[in-house]
């Protein structure tokens, strides 16, 4: 069985996640390619809580967090097939009161998300896994809950065991909100792994378009795609160093609006010895959006972060970080620029 807990503030992945966070309601929908680590067919995940202040729309400072916590159940069926059952529970909370300059009330969105996957592996490098998803959501001061249906498919192929990896998804959700509106989301995923010969390179590929129709709000209507493309080179045994790029464009569709973001990454990982490892990375976001052909605003920001990771023994395992994002220029000016500044704490433990 495995059993994590765990403190932290956004930006703490195994890599780089790109973009800066920002506050939402939105909970996360799993997906069948979400990593459990799976002991005696039984599992349990207690994410990492995930703290954040940003800025809103107006200048104000919002601060949330976000705990999950899954439960899993994995069972071998004649050796080529595994069925999968997960029943995850999700809190976000919003303008929590120990940061809460404003005495805003705080506000709490609860989900209860219920997935049941069949994974098929009708040759050995070959995966393919179709999943069925259901999540009810329920928030402080609103009546009634929000409704979302998920059905999706993931297939895996690896051609070259550890040297090439292909991966494919196609997913149809549909949501019914507090306000009894409905929005459908077809998501359709790709991408590539590849080491190269002779050299300690893997080039890592990966695109994904998302298309948001809503039946009785057009002005919701979105397409966003996003392409990122990325290198690790091990340098040496105990450093690796990693780069890359992702283009990210939002269309809403109702309203004839643009929204480009590309960000420009590198990180440097260094495992000081066999207990602990330092790890810097930088980046720089270029922001702009359009309607109707006219500009809106325009900026650019940079982001630092310093962490640290420790292995206590066999089963343990801490980590601590800070990230700091600087805005270099935007225009227009910010009514308020204050900028999001970050330390995480993590702790875990397999089991």
């Amino acid at each position: 069985m495995l059993l994590s807990l765990g403190l932290r503030a956004p930006g703490q992945d195994a890599i780089y996640a790109p973009g800066a966070a920002n506050a939402s309601q939105q909970i996360p929908i799993l997906t069948s390619t979400d990593p459990v680590t799976v002991t005696d067919h039984f599992s349990v995940t207690v994410s990492p809580l995930a703290t954040q202040r940003v800025p809103d729309a107006e200048g104000a400072l919002a601060d949330s967090a976000n705990e999950n916590v899954d439960f899993g159940w994995r069972l071998p069926l004649y050796g080529l097939l595994t069925l999968g059952y997960d029943t995850d529970v999700n809190s976000f909370r919003q303008d929590q009161a120990i940061w809460d300059d404003e005495e805003a009330t705080s506000e709490i969105t609860s989900a209860l998300v219920n997935k049941i996957s069949l994974q098929a592996q009708p040759v050995q490098p070959l995966k393919v896994t179709p999943y069925v998803q259901e999540q009810e959501s329920m928030t402080d001061g609103e009546t009634g809950y929000s409704d979302a249906t998920k059905y999706g498919a993931d297939t895996a192929w690896t051609p070259v065991k550890d040297v090439t990896t292909l991966t494919v998804g196609a997913s149809k959700q549909e949501n019914y909100n507090f306000d009894h509106s409905i929005l459908d989301e077809n998501l359709y995923t790709a991408s590539v792994d590849q080491k190269a010969p002779y050299v300690p390179v893997t080039l890592h590929t990966a695109g994904s378009i998302t298309d948001d129709t809503s039946p009785t709000l057009a002005a919701d209507d979105k397409e966003n795609t996003i392409l990122n493309a990325s290198l690790l080179w091990k340098v040496a045994p105990s450093t690796a160093l990693s780069g890359g790029v992702q283009s990210q464009e939002a269309a809403l569709t109702g309203t004839n609006t643009l929204q480009d973001t590309n960000t420009y990454f590198t990180q440097v990982a260094l495992q000081a010895s066999s207990t602990w490892t330092v790890t810097v990375r930088a980046a720089h976001d270029i922001k702009s959006s359009t309607e109707g052909g006219q500009l809106l605003s325009n900026g650019a920001d940079d982001m630092v972060t310093f962490g640290l990771q420790w292995k206590l023994g066999d089963r343990f395992n801490a980590g601590a970080g800070l990230n700091y994002r600087v805005d270099q220029s935007q225009t227009p000016a910010p009514v308020q620029n204050t900028p999001p500044a970050s330390v995480s704490l993590s702790a875990g433990g397999s089991f």
